[in-house]
């Protein structure tokens, strides 16, 4: 009878024994997701916050800001009244993963470090004050892969070229390629018209 209960308490310590590890195992399944995934990739939902891409990524227009100058074909300008309501655009085109500092009337400055789905770094993006007519400048850290913009400059609305704010500027900013047509396909279209 002794036995019994012996060999009874034994086994039921090898039971429990058997379950923890069983538990403990199991638990570790869970940790797949590695603790740096992110759901965006900051650099991609920066470049088509800014840019329209056809389905093989080629630059089909931008969508926001204006090219005012030929020879700078991928800096674009943007007018705005003040300073924080360039920081807010420039925050609305960062995936809600990237983290800017506040917004305020008197920001000066906001650092967006991108980084892809597996949370390896793809940059930095620098919104930085400028000073009169230039309210801030957007650019980007050297080896920043960003294509189809170079800079972007954000004017104030009463400094935009022929004053006339952002609706009837008079400038064709189709890029223009070596087989005359612009970039919608349409046919040769000259600058600064």
């Amino acid at each position: 009878m002794q036995r019994n209960k012996i060999f009874s308490r034994l086994l039921s310590l090898l039971l429990m024994a058997a379950a923890a590890t069983t538990f403990t195992a199991c638990s570790s399944d869970d940790d797949d997701n590695d603790s740096t995934a992110k759901q965006y990739d900051d650099l991609e939902y920066f470049q088509k916050a800014l840019c329209d891409l056809d389905a093989n990524g080629n630059l089909v227009g931008y969508k926001v800001g204006t090219v005012l100058y030929e020879s700078e074909p991928q800096h674009l300008y943007i007018g705005v009244d003040n300073i924080e309501e360039a920081a807010r655009q420039f925050a609305a085109w960062m995936s809600p993963e990237v983290k800017l500092g506040d917004i305020t009337p008197t920001v000066r400055e906001l650092t967006a470090q991108l980084a892809d789905k597996q949370g390896k770094s793809q940059g930095t993006i620098y919104f930085r004050a400028g000073t009169d007519p230039v309210v801030a400048e957007v650019t980007a850290s050297s080896g920043t892969q960003l294509k189809f913009v170079s800079r972007i400059t954000f004017l104030l609305k009463s400094a935009w070229p022929q004053n006339s704010g952002d609706e009837a500027l008079g400038i064709d900013t189709n890029l223009g390629n070596d087989d005359g047509l612009g970039i919608n396909g349409e046919p040769g279209s000259t600058w600064g018209r």
